[in-house]
Formats: structure tokens, sequence, C-alpha cells
């Protein structure tokens, strides 16, 4: 396996490096080895075979150790957070579900045929770092890893992925995901401390990955008070979500320390302009936004060096992508369309006891991740929403995003959701939904929406403390809409 392979070379030569902090507990190379290995042993009498472990496991410093243990044996692994996304296995070829003894309370199926295993905290396992380091074991085949992703659809799909296994796919990965074409560089990979607050289902999974194959270090702080780990000393490149830019921003001044040699990686979702210069100004100037999906990771780049660069993505070299039309045809730069992108070798080829959905969204060796999108002739890319974010006008469709982020831009809030229907008066109407931690004027409202929105005889519009969101960030523009359905409003002000 390839990378336990690299945490043992590594171990072996710098048993004292630094491999991990977990809120604010360093572990060098030499214990995560260690964790690994002695949790491997005292599994191994009991996890024969083959099949699914489901992690139900919270802290994910214990979930890595697991996982890579479970896969070492050649299980598949999975990591879940709630019953929900456990049931989403319950037809496939489950043989155990892991919790951890110090997480009780979890409603755990008896399910015919899958062992509940119930385990100590891997990291609570004792060692000395006098005895020798243990050999790496006999591995035969390695199981993967799945991750759920609601991206293209709204409900969980799971993405089976072999990553971390294969010294091509690291290093393709790798590269790929820790440099960037342009002007920003990183230094030696060995020397990268890496913060993100992500969980095993997406980003989260692949960077301490990427970090144990280079033999950097993963700085992790699993809490709200993500600012604590920007205090860790040597931090050279954090990876973040929109949402958990906000909530830093959110932060009195002072609360965090500038790092202007720090690189910024957003990945997720829109970085606003408002967002953008306050992050560049009170955090970091080094910003950079990745595209990419669960089920083939990342496919455009760009450092941001004005504003322009917000909405433009310069597309990898090795990624091959094209606007189509709904007749199936390829469009030519300016035009507006979904956004499909080649599969290469080590990208996800369809979701697990899926084919419908599979069908749908993986085709002819293409993937369509649900972006609405265009093309400028040069290399880059703008994005527009979803394909599935569509405001309905007179029997038109136009795409809700370009509307949020100018509604956004003219209020300097957190976020803006738009949706069309007729859920209560039989005729199509439109209703924006305006999140903000800032008291807005009812004449301020007004303007901004009927000075970006047109074709509406009238917009309700709701300004809430915040939106529904997905673990990612993503607005549940379904939720708000079964809200509408139902009749179950804030207060609203007609525009």
């Amino acid at each position: 396996m390839y990378v336990l392979d690299r945490i043992y070379e590594t171990a072996a030569a710098e048993p004292r490096r630094l491999a991990l902090v977990y809120n604010g507990a360093p572990l060098s190379y030499g214990g995560l080895w260690r964790y690994v290995m002695g949790l491997r042993a005292a599994l191994a009498p009991h996890a024969t075979g083959r099949g699914f472990a489901i992690l139900w496991v919270d802290r994910l410093a214990e979930c890595w150790i697991l996982d890579l243990a479970f896969r070492s044996l050649g299980h598949d692994t999975a990591q879940v957070v709630s019953r929900s996304q456990l049931d989403v296995f319950k037809d496939l070829e489950v043989a155990f579900i892991v919790t951890l003894a110090s997480e009780p309370g979890k409603d755990v199926p008896s399910w015919p045929g899958v062992k509940h295993l119930v385990l100590s905290d891997p990291t609570k396992q004792s060692y000395s770092v006098d005895d020798p380091l243990p050999s790496p074991p006999e591995i035969g085949k390695v199981g993967g890893h799945v991750k759920l992703t609601s991206g293209t659809t709204g409900r969980f799909k799971m993405v089976m992925t072999d990553f971390g296994a294969d010294s091509e796919g690291i290093a393709r990965r790798a590269a790929t995901n820790l440099h960037l074409e342009g002007k920003i560089e990183l230094p030696d990979a060995s020397s990268i401390r890496n913060l993100f607050d992500l969980g095993l289902g997406a980003g989260g999974y692949d960077w301490p990955i990427f970090m144990w194959c280079l033999g950097g270090a993963a700085v992790l702080e699993q809490s709200k008070n993500l600012e604590r780990a920007l205090l860790w000393p040597g931090i050279t490149q954090t990876t973040a979500l929109p949402f958990q830019l906000e909530r830093l921003m959110a932060l009195p001044e002072g609360a965090f320390p500038y790092l202007p040699d720090m690189r910024l990686v957003v990945g997720g979702g829109a970085l606003s302009p408002q967002l953008f210069r306050e992050t560049a100004r009170r955090l970091t100037p080094r910003i950079a936004i990745k595209l990419g999906s669960t089920e083939i990771s990342s496919w455009a780049s760009t450092p941001v060096e004005s504003e322009t660069d917000l909405r433009w993505y310069r597309l990898n070299p090795d990624r091959q992508v094209e606007i189509m039309s709904d007749a199936g045809e390829a469009l030519a730069p300016g035009k507006l369309g979904r956004v499909r992108v080649r599969l290469m070798e080590g990208d996800a080829t369809h979701y697990l006891a899926d084919p419908a959905t599979s069908a749908e969204f993986f085709k002819d060796g293409w993937f369509y991740p649900g972006d609405l999108g265009v093309l400028d002739g040069a290399g880059r890319l703008a994005l527009y929403g979803r394909d599935t974010d569509i405001i309905h006008l007179n029997g038109d469709k136009f795409p809700a995003e370009p509307w949020e982020s100018q509604i956004r831009d003219k209020l300097a809030c957190e976020a803006v959701c738009v949706l069309s229907g007729n859920w209560r008066t039989g005729v199509e109407q439109l209703h924006v939904f305006v999140e903000s931690r800032r008291r807005i004027g009812q004449e301020e409202l007004v303007e901004a929406v009927r000075s970006t929105v047109s074709g509406f005889a009238q917009a309700e519009t709701y300004v809430v403390e915040s939106l529904p969101r997905t673990a990612t960030g993503k607005v549940r523009r379904g939720a708000l809409a079964q809200m509408l359905h139902e009749g179950r409003l804030p207060g609203s002000a007609p525009t």
C-alpha cells in the first residue's frame, strides 16, 4: 500500500518528524506508524475476508488510523457521521460497522451478517519511542475508500477510490493539488504543513494522504475554533471552503494571525469579491481557487490576482473540458451550456449501486458535474451556477447564480439563494433568500433586488441569519423549496 510504504520510510528515517496535528496535539511519523500497525495487528484475527468496514467515527485522527488499518487488511472503508449516511450502504456487502467506545449513543442497526465492532481510540495505544519500529507487514489486496457525495443530485451517492494504494495515482493527484500553474509556488513538499477543516468524505480524506506520501504534515482543528490551528508554527498552506472563511472573517480583528507567506486554496464554492478582499487583508494575499469534484478531483485552478479571477478559472493542462448544449452538441466559446470533463485514469466511472444516476452523469468517457459554464477559447472557464439551479420565466430557463452573485455583492451579505416557482399563487414567482449577519434596510434590500432581476412583477425577499447547508457548505436549495411549498416562511418583504 503506497501511502503506508511512504509513512514507514519517513518514520524509519525521521521518526520524530511531524505527521499530524489534531486539535493542537502533535503526532510524529513514528507514532502514526505504530498506531496503524498496532491496530492492524489487533484487528487481523477478527477482520478476515473482504467487505466494507463502515467507520461511524467522528474524530478524524482516529478515523484515518482505522481507515489505513482496515484497508491494509483488504477491506473497503467509508466514514459516516449519521445514521442516514450509514443507511446508504445497507445494500452493499458490509462486513463491519465500527464505532468508538469514547463516542457512545449511536443508533447502530442490526444488519444480518454484519459485525458491530466497538473499539478503543487507536491513539490511546501505549508504546515507547525506544522500542524498535514495527516492520512493514506483507500486504496483499488493498481495499479502497468510498466517499459520499451529494454534489450532482443533492442526495448521497457513493464513489469508490483506491487513492493511496498506487504510486501513479498519488503522484498525479498530489502534483495537481499541491502545485498550481502560475505564480504561486510551494517550498519542498516535505516542509508543507497543510491546514484544513474537511471530513473524510471529500477533500479531507485526500489532503492528509498527500501530506504523508510526500513527507509533509497535516494540521487540523476539528472544532468551531478553526482560528486556533492558524497559530501552529510553520503553516505553509490552508485549504478551506468559502463558508469557513466567512466564519473566520466574522471574528474580531486580531483573532488570528496575518500570514502573508501562506497559500490559501479555496474550493467547494464561489468566493465573493467582499470575502476575497477581507481574506486578503486579514489572512493572506496568496489566494488560489480550485474547481473539482469528489468524482474526479481537481480540473481547474486559478491564482487570484484580481477580482476577474474570481469568475474565470484556468483549466488544468491535463484536463479536457467542453460545454454542451441540451441537444448534446459541443458549444463554441462564449456560449453557455452544461460542463463536461473527460475522464482520466484514476477518476471514478460510476456511482456504486446506482446505475440510473451513473448513466445520467457518466457518459461515453465524460463526467457531467452539474455545472453551467462558458469557455473563453483561451483555456479558461467561467461557471454560472448549477444546471439544476434554474429560474423559469415565460417558458425560458435562466441560471440563478448570476442574479445571486450580483445581489450578494450589492448587499455585501454572506449569501443569496434565488428560487422561482408557483408554490403559493399558481403563477411563477421569484423568491430571494438573503443570508446576512448585518442588518439590511428595507430600501437597500428592495433596490438591490429590483436593480438586478427582471421579468417578474413581484419578488418575495427573505432575510435570514443562516441558510440551510450541506456538510460541505452548499446551500440546500431543496430544503428552501420545501419550506416554500409548505408555507413555512420567515418574514418577507415584497419587492
